[in-house]
């Protein structure tokens, strides 16, 4: 078996991507909130990075958490403006969970966001609002897995641990032909047992960064570009043109189609209703429309519930949502009444996390 850890940091030192805003060293100028033009790295500024002195343990968490499901070049708005709004992990563990969601909607996977200000605050309660340096104690905290925990400790304190997030799988599946797809109990511990086999003892961090690079830029999904990659020569599936078949694809499934109707209540100040969804679900902890079935009876239930003398106004056109796991079908209703009880928000002054579908729609009022 060949270890790729030697030609993969020698091509991350060329071809990395050393500019992420959450690898900025504590003496950039924007405080760790630079873009691209704000950085340049020469060859102590990789050392640095690779001994874990000079990057901000929080904005590697942050940055770990946001990246998982959702791609790079999304992320990185969304980063800038958390830390922002929420600078240090104690300013986060000190926010209302309202404010930590308004500032994470339309990133998704709500749970994270949750996940990441209840860690805050464990943090500062228990860690004296530094992320604490042992595994056991990253591991045990809201939302943090083996791989995020292993990326986290690895990339800000420069320790030896193995990670194996979606990128770290393409690449050795593909380098090793490994069987199965990874949702397989086998087919995963055998990841397992290369990522770590593969770990360097030294580098760490620019080995975990080489590597999440290398699955992101050239060992894509689709098209990766072999003729580039510093691992071509012992890759198991460029030597059998098997590249499109690792790893190996998830039986398909047709994802089922839900159907609701939303009802944009608005009352004589032109405010629209919000009622906050339950913490556990789709959009948990957001403010959302309020929701039943589409279908006319219940529709006009529910609408008879909130208000008896509200009327339906206008019904917008369907909106298509789509989660992981099935298609949702918006029907948004306006609906004018008279109720002005607490709930009722002006939207020009909402301030709060909203659903992108839900955000889409309220748009539509302005």
């Amino acid at each position: 078996m060949h270890p790729i850890s030697k030609p993969l940091l020698k091509w991350f030192e060329q071809f990395g991507r050393h500019h992420l805003p959450w690898q900025a060293t504590n003496s950039s100028p924007l405080g760790g909130q630079a873009t691209h033009s704000d950085l340049s790295y020469s060859t102590s500024n990789l050392q640095q990075f690779a001994e874990g002195k000079t990057i901000n343990p929080y904005h590697v968490w942050l940055s770990e958490i946001m990246l998982q499901q959702t791609q790079v070049t999304t992320v990185i708005g969304y980063f800038n403006n958390f830390i922002q709004h929420f600078p240090t992990i104690k300013a986060l563990a000190n926010a209302s969970e309202d404010a930590v969601l308004a500032q994470w909607a339309g990133l998704g996977y709500y749970a994270r966001a949750r996940n990441l200000h209840k860690c805050a605050q464990i943090i500062v309660e228990q860690h004296q609002g530094a992320l604490p340096k042992k595994f056991e104690q990253v591991i045990d905290l809201p939302g943090i897995g083996e791989s995020t925990a292993g990326a986290i400790l690895s990339i800000s304190f420069n320790q030896n641990h193995a990670i194996l997030d979606g990128n770290v799988k393409r690449v050795l599946s593909r380098y090793h032909q490994v069987k199965g797809h990874y949702g397989q109990s086998e087919t995963l511990k055998e990841l397992w047992r290369l990522a770590k086999y593969h770990t360097p003892n030294k580098r760490n961090a620019n080995y975990t960064q080489a590597i999440m690079d290398l699955g992101a830029t050239l060992c894509t999904r689709n098209n990766p570009e072999c003729d580039r990659c510093p691992l071509a020569q012992h890759c198991q599936a460029k030597q059998h043109n098997t590249q499109g078949n690792h790893p190996n694809p998830k039986p398909r499934k047709n994802k089922p189609t839900r159907s609701v109707a939303m009802l944009i209540y608005q009352n004589t100040a032109g405010e629209v209703y919000l009622e906050k969804r339950p913490k556990k679900g789709i959009w948990g902890g957001l403010w959302s429309l309020m929701e039943c079935e589409n279908d006319e009876k219940t529709i006009d239930q529910a609408i008879k519930k909130f208000d008896k003398n509200a009327k339906i106004e206008q019904k917008l056109s369907t909106i298509k949502h789509s989660f992981t796991h099935y298609h949702l079908m918006i029907s948004p209703i306006m609906v004018t009444c008279s109720k002005n009880t607490e709930g009722f928000r002006s939207i020009a002054e909402l301030k709060v996390g909203l659903p992108a579908p839900v955000k889409k729609i309220i748009a539509q009022l302005d």
